[in-house]
């Protein structure tokens, strides 16, 4: 049986393995150039980050922020005030008075007294509501002052 095909070429080894050896220098040379261009494309993202990071400020000293804690308190004990006095009765819970301010705690004892507790980061501060409440502000009064002076006080 003959076939009407003529028969394969021979190969000739030297072309083969020299074409072979072309190809592969190509496909090295084509992923350098795709890993030089990735690496680059790294390094230029890491620069841009490195540009648009900015530290974040440093914590505030201790005192300012039992400061500010302490003013949230006594606005957190104020919106308790101001719901007994709408209500004539405390709220059983922290959110009957309003959104409460974040890291506080509210503690019912009885028809009459109360506590709030707030917590930042590095303090914890308590108050009762036995207590006048221009003095557990203490010196942070001073920025609740009004234009004529005189400070709020402390609600019935």
């Amino acid at each position: 049986m003959k076939s009407d095909q003529p028969p394969p070429e021979p190969v000739d080894p030297v072309r083969y393995v020299s074409e072979e050896q072309v190809r592969a220098r190509a496909l090295a040379e084509v992923l350098r150039d795709q890993a030089e261009r990735a690496e680059a494309t790294l390094e230029a993202e890491e620069r841009r980050d490195q540009r648009a990071r900015v530290d974040p400020p440093p914590p505030p000293p201790v005192a300012a922020e039992a400061q500010s804690l302490r003013l949230n308190v006594f606005l957190q004990s104020q919106a308790i005030e101001a719901y007994r006095l709408e209500r004539g009765r405390l709220p059983f819970v922290l959110q009957e008075a309003g959104p409460p301010f974040r890291g506080m705690e509210y503690r019912r004892f009885d028809s009459r007294s109360y506590e709030v507790e707030g917590r930042s980061d590095r303090v914890i501060l308590r108050y009762h509501s036995d207590q006048p409440s221009m003095e557990f502000v203490g010196a942070a009064a001073a920025l609740l002052a009004t234009g004529d002076g005189e400070t709020t006080g402390n609600a019935p």
